[in-house]
């Protein structure tokens, strides 16, 4: 859907329009339902600078969903590049917080529980066989990842699967200096995509959502000193996020369905390929239901190339890519 820019009454047309062409939500949200939304806050940045989620989105979201449930609405993250808790405050989260009688969670620390939750990865994991979470996600029914279009230096892509680095904590997985280390472990070209996929089995978005008003190329933050905004108009919904992803890639010039060593995935394998491969969502166009909003004729209308500075790590040139069918026992 076409979204020229932040003002909320053109972000809630887009929307709610981009909402009614792919048949509403009554088969994700039901009457009393819980839901937990993840922004992309990956660092204390606004979302007019094309690093992070802008509220307005989230804001429009909510609206649709008080259309259907009275359910306790949680806007949760754990940043990897800034204090969540100052994230929050600067770029206006508080203030729809209240505005929306939602409460917010930094993913980061347990609180505000006692304790973690592990989860035990639903047929053993790949980079992983069990993960840690905030307690939050033990309190919601519905999980929507609305994440921004960027392409990513060492992921290639950024959208809502990879979003999911966010959901977990960095008291388990890192700390400020290398954020959520343990993730990448040291061969990134690897477990990087391997846990993205690992946290999606613990915790499956049920609704995805990406905000590309103003996306990112270059990098998917300021530390990349090539990354800059990229006015692109676009807000994408969908009910499979692997569906979504694969779109947002194609809208920023690239292939989903391309691996390692071709761009965009030219420092790690194709997250989107082994979600693909697991049975989570397709990654060819010709098996998704594209709805197009008004003024779209064709996909390729919406497309903007999104250039890439990578941040290449010392790939062993033994690497091959290893096909993954299900995740191992």
């Amino acid at each position: 859907m076409k979204c020229s820019n932040y003002d909320a009454a053109e972000v809630k047309r887009a929307v709610e329009e981009a909402i009614s062409l792919i048949g509403g939500l009554n088969d994700v949200v039901k009457s009393g339902d819980r839901i937990g939304i993840k922004p992309n806050l990956t660092t204390n940045h606004s979302g007019e600078a094309g690093v992070t989620t802008h509220p307005a989105v989230v804001s429009a979201l909510i609206d649709c969903f008080r259309k259907i449930t009275s359910g306790k609405i949680t806007i949760m993250e754990g940043a990897g590049g800034a204090n969540t808790a100052d994230a929050f405050k600067d770029q206006g989260w508080v203030e729809l917080s209240k505005n929306k009688n939602c409460r917010l969670v930094d993913l980061n620390h347990p609180v505000p529980y006692p304790t973690f939750v592990v989860c035990r990865i639903p047929g053993g994991g790949l980079a992983f066989r069990e993960l840690t979470f905030n307690r939050a996600f033990k309190d919601i029914d519905v999980f929507v990842s609305v994440a921004k279009l960027k392409v990513h230096e060492l992921a290639g892509i950024t959208l809502t699967v990879k979003n999911q680095f966010g959901s977990v904590p960095m008291d388990a997985y890192g700390n400020m200096e290398r954020a959520k280390w343990q993730l990448h472990k040291d061969d990134p070209w690897r477990s990087m995509p391997c846990a993205i996929n690992d946290i999606n089995a613990c915790n499956p978005i049920n609704l995805a959502v990406v905000d590309g008003v103003i996306g990112l190329e270059g990098g998917a933050g300021l530390w990349n000193p090539a990354a800059r905004a990229k006015n692109t108009g676009l807000i994408i919904i969908g009910k499979n996020a692997v569906a979504v992803d694969a779109v947002g890639t194609v809208l920023m010039g690239y292939d989903p369905e391309a691996d390692y060593p071709d761009p965009p995935f030219e420092a790690a394998e194709n997250h989107l390929r082994i979600a693909r491969d697991l049975g989570l969502g397709p990654t060819d166009l010709k098996k998704i239901d594209i709805r197009l909003g008004k003024g779209i004729r064709k996909l390729s209308d919406a497309a903007s190339p999104f250039s890439i500075s990578y941040s290449r790590a010392d790939i062993p040139a033994e690497f091959k890519l290893e096909k993954v069918s299900r995740l191992k026992p």
